[in-house]
């Protein structure tokens, strides 16, 4: 054998070796015991011994010892708080910073950045969008994300939001219901169809799944929390604040 070949062969054993040590044998024991579940990342909570398995948007635990996978929540004792509430936010945040924002509907140059995943025929979005066109200290990136299996018309309204020539006041309208009972014209723009389909993806990947969500200076808000929104504008941020997302490139 020459000394090339028997050199490669050591190289080979060495990478095996390390790879094998540094192998994750809770992540491994998962995989045993549950072959379906696929985790993205898998690390020890502040609960030695138990740890924290995500997929996608979902948070579980898992106990190595006795190998039970855990659905539930962790409340700290100290405080009452949700750990596991404080996790999905900070896993949702941190997904929504990396959201296309070039794609959005952008309105206004207020200090606030809100970034807004709505549906149009949602009535709680429509609470919400009423109450952010009227304000004058935002930066909205208005995501449109219709929920075909509650609104079946929210699409088309979605599309005839961004054909419009004038998109800001055609959100405005039909957020405010000007067009419930209109024979909506659509434009047939296949680059329309593109957008609205990265609207939707953008949604997707920033695991929504209930409108309205705002983003707001960083913030998470579910729903039209009012009391939430409204505290959070008032105490604003500068708009090149470090949590704030900006657009991609």
């Amino acid at each position: 054998m020459s000394k090339k070949i028997s050199m490669l062969l050591a190289v080979l054993m060495c990478v095996a070796f390390v790879q094998t040590a540094w192998a994750d044998p809770v992540e491994d024991k998962i995989r045993e015991i549950f072959p379906d579940v696929k985790p993205d990342s898998v690390k020890e909570t502040p609960i030695k011994g138990l740890y924290e398995v995500i997929k996608g948007s979902e948070i579980v635990y898992f106990d190595p010892v006795t190998g039970y996978l855990i659905f539930g929540e962790i409340i700290s004792p100290k405080d009452k708080k949700s750990l596991t509430a404080e996790r999905k936010q900070q896993l949702r945040a941190a997904k929504i910073k990396d959201m296309p924002l070039d794609k959005a509907l952008k309105i206004g140059s207020g200090k606030n950045t809100v970034i807004e995943f709505t549906d149009p025929d949602c009535p709680f979005c429509r609470k919400a969008g009423v109450f952010l066109a009227g304000r004058s200290d935002i930066t909205r990136y208005v995501f449109l994300f219709p929920i075909v299996q509650l609104h079946p018309k929210s699409p088309e309204k979605a599309k005839f939001i961004l054909c419009a020539e004038d998109k800001k006041k055609a959100l405005e309208d039909v957020m405010a219901g000007k067009h419930d009972n209109d024979a909506l014209e659509l434009c047939s723009d296949p680059k329309i169809d593109e957008l609205l389909a990265a609207h939707k993806a953008a949604g997707d990947a920033a695991g929504v799944a209930g409108t309205p969500l705002l983003v707001i200076n960083g913030t998470v808000v579910d729903g039209a929390n009012m009391p939430l929104i409204e505290k959070l504008l008032s105490e604003g941020k500068d708009g090149d604040s470090k949590d704030a997302p900006h657009p991609s490139k």
